[in-house]
């Protein structure tokens, strides 16, 4: 299996290369970097001649070659350039032919400097993709011989985010990345649920918090149960006025992932953000992998499998 990461043609993808490489170490997988020649297929005579094919076709080589520079040498790599209808069309065909673990693109180029911002590219994985993406911060960078420090799965409460706990947990055991659970709680959002004033707001903070730990117990004593071994794990609160002040007071290992699962609510099999999932992935200070629930459901079924043998 292979980490793909995608490569725009002209653009500078490094955040999303650099990540890439992190992944793949801390994995043991390949590394694929690909580059959609969205232009050159199918062609069309009449708007596109020959030589702009070529050199469309030239300028994502080009750009390759400058991600393969980035890529060191303990990294097995392949580069691909993907003619295709449209860069998320030519992403996810080469995903599954490679047999995709993780496809990995960075931020929208007019983004915030170590934030999340989405392109269309971007979104458009985000609703069709049948495996995990990774969204890179904008500046990503990662030290020589970087593997990633811990795991973080984010935890709502519902059953769906349940199963991406049980998921983290799986891909913890397998890679030996410690991994932590972690809930948030922004005071504007619980005291508006509530309905009450700024005078008891720590007191439902607190009672929020007694009820994420009572869950995650239970949950982590399944995992006991199935014989997965992801090591020591903590579960964190993050609390604050807004969302960005909750993610950032829970602390952030250096390189970190965080775990988001999709939306209960979204199509069956793909990424659907909630509107809760699209804050924790704006303001995450932290690459976000987004888990699609045909993934999710994947992770239950293979501890499911290991408890039984």
């Amino acid at each position: 299996m292979s980490i793909v990461v995608g490569v725009a043609p002209g653009q500078d993808d490094s955040s999303a290369v650099e990540l890439g490489v992190v992944l793949a170490r801390s994995y043991a997988k390949t590394l694929t970097l690909v580059s959609v020649s969205s232009t050159a297929w199918p062609p069309n005579r009449d708007k596109i001649d020959a030589e702009f094919q070529s050199y469309i076709h030239t300028v994502a080589e080009a750009s390759l070659s400058q991600a393969r520079e980035l890529v060191p040498d303990d990294i097995e790599t392949e580069v691909i350039v993907h003619p295709a209808r449209s860069s998320r069309r030519g992403l996810l065909e080469v995903s599954r032919r490679v047999g995709a673990y993780r496809l990995v693109v960075g931020s929208a180029a007019d983004g915030r400097e170590g934030r999340i911002t989405l392109g269309s590219v971007s979104t458009g994985l985000l609703h069709s993709a049948e495996l995990p993406v990774v969204l890179a911060p904008e500046g990503f960078r990662a030290e020589a011989k970087a593997k990633l420090q811990r795991i973080t799965a984010a935890y709502s409460g519902s059953s769906t985010s349940a199963d991406l706990v049980l998921g983290a947990a799986m891909v913890s055991a397998e890679s030996g990345v410690p991994f932590r659970i972690a809930s948030f709680a922004p005071r504007s959002r619980v005291l508006s649920a509530a309905s009450i004033g700024l005078d008891v707001e720590a007191g439902i903070v607190d009672e929020w918090t007694k009820v994420v730990r009572h869950d995650t117990d239970e949950i982590l004593c399944s995992i006991d149960e199935l014989d997965i071994s992801p090591g020591e794990t903590e579960v964190a609160i993050g609390t604050g006025p807004n969302w960005a002040a909750a993610l950032t007071s829970i602390g952030w290992k250096d390189p970190e992932v965080m775990m988001l699962g999709s939306s209960g609510l979204g199509t069956l099999k793909r990424v659907s953000l909630g509107s809760h999932a699209t804050r924790i992935l704006q303001n995450s200070p932290v690459p976000v992998v987004v888990v699609p629930r045909r993934a999710k459901a994947g992770y239950a079924a293979q501890a499911f499998d290991r408890a039984d043998a």
